[in-house]
């Protein structure tokens, strides 16, 4: 969603600062800088028109946590600067604008200057585009309304507006109508979410770190669903309730990832369908949170029964046992991400030395040990990180310096060849 400066702007002083003094110590330091930005309302976005009660459940946001922003775009999502309090004001019934008020700190997430970044918003370059997590609701116009931020909202500077994030040219419902009927690929790579009839698992978790997160999220749910559909009907849960592997239409056997139920389950979060502490209780963390009300451990239980496909007398033990064992067992789904990371920043994870045989790229080596174990946020900062890290410039250097001596060898081997043949 694009951000639409206004031609005359308040002082950041007009605009209230919402954010608890925690925030506040941490983002107002010395040498930051405060500036208003403004969109009007309602707007429309990707996906739907975007409300007055949207925007004013961003402002009860802020109550209780800044939303961050990139100065690198959505993609990057480091914590260069924030979004720390706003207001609105109505110019006609349900028209009007959403003022924001912007901090940037002196120094960027990674450590360094901002200095460019505030040189920039000085001059009044950049622009800013809203990250939304939404469920729109149907109007009577037949358009799409978002009325309620869902989940954690950014607020990152791009080059030229809104993302332009599209859901190849089939709409979400012919989408779902696909996963229904198990026309789902859930381990080839596809930059495209839908493909020869098929829809793409990984290219919907790709999609999640776009302005198309909550959309994608609704695709991973629905296919988690299916999965465990499948799994009801060709190979049921055994009796102490564990989880198990399934057969696709072909055949072939899938196990249930751990990202399909953790798809499902921050849906579920998303809708108040049930809560975190609810679902931390049930899997054995009641020691560490307080304690919920016995009606909705009952819809927490109900809710991952009917998820899970689960017989409707399991116990609480056999809940948590299933749940668990779909976690453990796919754990190493999450690597797949770090590898991804790792062989797009080393290039590869061979090289032909100068002897001409492949061996392991030590730039890869070096860029998955540096990753592993990482997630998320903490995967995106520590990859961008190591574009710049030394011991990966001189591995890199050195990587270049063993391509070129290949293929010097080569061209070498080459010649002499064609001086036996002349001979």
């Amino acid at each position: 969603m694009k951000n639409e400066s206004l031609p005359q702007l308040p002082a950041p002083d007009k605009v209230p600062v919402l954010i608890p003094e925690k925030a506040r110590e941490a983002i107002f330091v010395d040498g930051a800088y405060e500036f208003v930005e403004a969109i009007k309302y309602p707007t429309e976005g990707t996906g739907g028109i975007y409300t007055k009660e949207y925007f004013a459940s961003l402002i009860d946001y802020m109550k209780n946590y800044p939303i961050p922003g990139s100065k690198d775009g959505h993609e990057s999502q480091s914590d260069d600067f924030y979004t720390v309090g706003g207001e609105l004001q109505e110019t006609s019934n349900g028209e009007g604008v959403c003022y924001f008020h912007m901090v940037v700190p002196p120094e960027d997430f990674h450590g360094g200057s901002n200095a460019g970044l505030i040189r920039s918003l000085k001059a009044g370059v950049p622009e800013l585009s809203l990250v939304a997590d939404v469920e729109p609701e149907r109007g009577n116009d037949g358009k799409s309304y978002f009325r309620k931020e869902m989940g954690r909202p950014r607020n990152d500077i791009v080059p030229e507006g809104a993302m332009e994030v599209t859901i190849n040219s089939l709409d979400e419902k012919e989408i779902m109508a696909l996963i229904k009927k198990g026309a789902v690929d859930m381990d080839s790579e596809s930059k495209e979410l839908v493909k020869n009839g098929k829809v793409y698992r990984k290219a919907a978790v790709a999609l999640q770190s776009t302005s198309e997160k909550a959309k994608a999220g609704r695709v991973l749910n629905a296919i988690a669903v299916w999965k465990n559909k499948s799994m009801k009907t060709l190979n049921p849960i055994r009796r102490n309730g564990m989880l198990r592997k399934f057969h696709n239409e072909d055949g072939t056997e899938t196990a249930l990832t751990k990202e399909d139920v953790i798809a499902w389950l921050k849906n579920a979060i998303a809708n108040n369908s049930i809560t975190s502490e609810e679902l931390m209780k049930e899997i054995g963390f009641e020691n560490k949170l307080r304690k919920s009300e016995d009606d909705q451990r009952e819809e927490l239980a109900e809710a991952i029964i009917e998820t899970l496909e689960l017989p409707t007398e399991s116990t609480p033990e056999q809940i948590i046992e299933a749940v668990k064992e779909v976690l453990e067992e796919n754990e190493a789904v999450q690597d797949e991400l770090v590898e991804a990371a790792a062989n797009e920043l080393a290039n590869g994870k061979k090289i032909t030395n100068a002897e001409g045989k492949e061996e392991d790229n030590p730039c890869f080596l070096y860029a998955r040990n540096q990753l592993s174990g990482l997630r998320g946020k903490q995967l995106n900062s520590a990859a961008e990180k190591l574009k710049t890290d030394p011991v990966m410039v001189t591995l890199r250097s050195k990587q270049a310096d063993t391509r070129v001596n290949a293929a010097v060898k080569s061209d070498e081997e080459k010649k002499s060849e064609l001086k036996i043949r002349e001979c």
